[in-house]
């Protein structure tokens, strides 16, 4: 969810702020990842899916707050790392990896308008 970087386009949020909205996205983006994850894959996408949070959710703040990147832009490159880490590091197919990505980061920022 990139919602906390939608609510400081000015450059402001702090830490805190980013750490709320970084929670709230994994609690709902590591679920829906494992859900649509292959059973012998689950355990597995649930700490690829946290770890690729790790890299695109600050990135993606700081993009959209010091950079003044589109956030439809933002979202899409979002989902394509994190497309990447789950047919790459996963080991998924890419249309599984595909779908995961996208729905996943598709609910957390269909979700950020209401944040």
């Amino acid at each position: 969810m990139r919602a906390a970087v939608t609510a400081a386009p000015d450059g402001g949020g702090g830490v805190i702020e980013w750490l709320g909205f970084f929670l709230l996205t994994i609690a709902i983006e590591i679920p829906i990842a494992v859900a649509l994850a292959p059973r012998m894959a689950r355990r597995r996408i649930a700490l690829d899916a946290l770890l690729a949070n790790l890299v695109t959710h600050p990135a993606a703040w700081f993009a959209m707050a010091h950079l003044r990147l589109d956030w439809n832009a933002i979202e899409l490159l979002v989902a394509l790392v994190e497309c990447g880490v789950y047919a790459l590091v996963t080991a998924l197919r890419w249309p599984r990896a595909a779908l995961i990505a996208l729905v996943a980061n598709g609910v957390t920022a269909a979700l950020s308008f209401a944040f």
